[in-house]
């Protein structure tokens, strides 16, 4: 984690959100989530604002200001793109006394025509028998931008102590960006030394 966690870009990154933060929130959303973020976009308090896709379709059908009313855009990027998924990915446990069906399950729904009818109702499918579909593109506004999206998702590894870690996470860009203490360098070198004790406490680590 030394020298990406808290590599010169990831401190230049911090400090710009920190910006983007104090100049460009609404009063009062110090510890807002997806919702107050909609409420936010939706009653005129921002011009712009981020969320995942999958909120996406409800936002659309807003009479207020969905519709042609609104842009949608891929996040920008500046030394490279890469795009990530929300969420987790499907998975079964090994130790599952029903792994079988779990895993019946999972080959239905992924299933093409099964993925079609998921994107049909709102559900977000990064399948291609969906993205590459002649009429994706004009399915929804924000088709394009989730097409192009999914050109750029960046793959993952999972980690069990995702919990602790996002924790820490959270709490060091808070104190920072929130709670004004320290600096961006001094927020990731914390978080650098909370992420390995998660890992030694994993056994990933001596």
């Amino acid at each position: 984690m030394d020298g990406f966690v808290n590599s010169p870009d990831a401190i230049r990154g911090l400090e710009m959100y920190k910006a983007l933060y104090k100049g460009s929130t609404p009063p009062g959303l110090t510890n807002a989530y997806m919702g107050e973020g909609l409420d936010a976009f939706k009653s005129g308090q921002v011009a712009m604002m981020m969320n995942w896709f999958a909120l996406f379709p409800g936002l659309d059908k807003d009479p207020n200001v969905g519709g042609a009313k609104i842009g949608y855009f891929v996040n920008p990027s500046d030394k490279g793109k890469g795009v990530q998924l929300g969420g987790q990915g499907i998975s079964v446990v090994s130790y599952s006394a029903n792994k079988n069906e779990a895993l019946a399950y999972i080959k239905w729904f992924a299933n093409p025509d099964v993925q079609k009818k998921w994107q049909a109702i709102g559900g977000s499918s990064a399948h291609n028998a969906v993205l590459k579909d002649a009429g994706y593109l004009k399915s929804a506004p924000y088709a394009p931008a989730f097409q192009e999206s999914m050109n750029e998702v960046v793959d993952f590894w999972a980690e069990p102590a995702y919990a602790q870690l996002l924790s820490a996470m959270q709490k060091r860009v808070h104190e920072y960006v929130v709670a004004d203490k320290g600096t961006a360098k001094e927020a990731l070198d914390a978080l650098v030394v909370d992420g390995k004790k998660v890992f030694k406490d994993e056994g990933k680590l001596k």
